[in-house]
């Protein structure tokens, strides 16, 4: 099989010039990644600003904050894939070559070179995307258990996920609950989490004045790096949040 044309470029090591100008990218899917979870906010990506030492962007519902001391390269590409989509992002890594934080461009490849007008590029060989999960899920997959009371009783939650370099969260209404392509889905217009199934084993719960928080833990019960949280009536819905 040929392998793809690459148009990965490298990047200088710039990250809060580099996102002061995802603006011109128009509407943006802003994605943190953590232990099987994908928190993505969707939506102009403004408002960047330094505050301590870190990358920050709030609003209205949600909050992005970046340690820029985690970021070791940055890599664009606008690279055709296997399955005749563009991929328009912009990937910020860390040592491991993992993704401290991934800034995708929803409205075309020109919101992409504008962004990066001005800054120099070198070319990099092709990389494959991630492999998606192939383990099952099932309703019944304990991961959802807080997602679907949420949804159930309608109130407003804070999803979060935090990970060495990032953290991002985003607080609203979940409407609904979908389960495909092995991970547990929420699709809304400003904002999506796709959770694999299985990766949870249990979530530990802390109560905060009137406030849950609820951490996902593994089967070997380590921190994931996603939280749910919301006042207690959230998620009053009968709960069993162990395996």
């Amino acid at each position: 099989m040929t392998e793809p044309v690459s148009y990965r470029q490298s990047l200088p090591l710039e990250p809060l010039a580099i996102l002061q100008r995802a603006v011109l990218m128009g509407r943006a899917l802003v994605g943190v990644r953590a232990g099987g979870a994908l928190l993505e906010r969707i939506g102009i990506l403004d408002g960047i600003v330094e505050e301590n030492g870190l990358i920050v962007s709030h609003g209205a519902r949600h909050e992005t904050r970046i340690d820029p001391k985690a970021i070791v390269a940055i890599v664009a590409d606008r690279s055709e894939t296997p399955h005749d989509t563009v991929l328009t992002y912009i990937d910020f890594l860390d040592r491991n070559g993992d993704s401290v934080i991934k800034v995708t461009a929803l409205d075309g490849p020109e919101g992409l070179d504008a962004t990066l007008e001005g800054f120099a590029r070198a070319p990099l060989p092709y990389q494959p995307p991630l492999e998606r999960s192939a383990v099952a899920v099932e309703p019944s997959d304990i991961g959802a258990v807080p997602l679907l009371a949420a949804k159930a009783n309608g109130d407003a939650v804070t999803l979060a996920v935090t990970r060495a370099g990032s953290f991002q969260s985003w607080t609203g209404v979940i409407e609904k609950v979908h389960f495909g392509h092995n991970y547990i889905n929420i699709i809304q217009p400003e904002v999506h989490l796709h959770l694999r199934g299985q990766v949870i084993g249990s979530w530990d719960t802390e109560v905060e004045g009137d406030r849950l928080v609820l951490t996902a833990l593994d089967p070997a019960d380590a921190p994931i790096g996603l939280t749910v949280s919301g006042d207690a009536m959230a998620f009053a819905e009968p709960l069993s949040l162990d395996a």
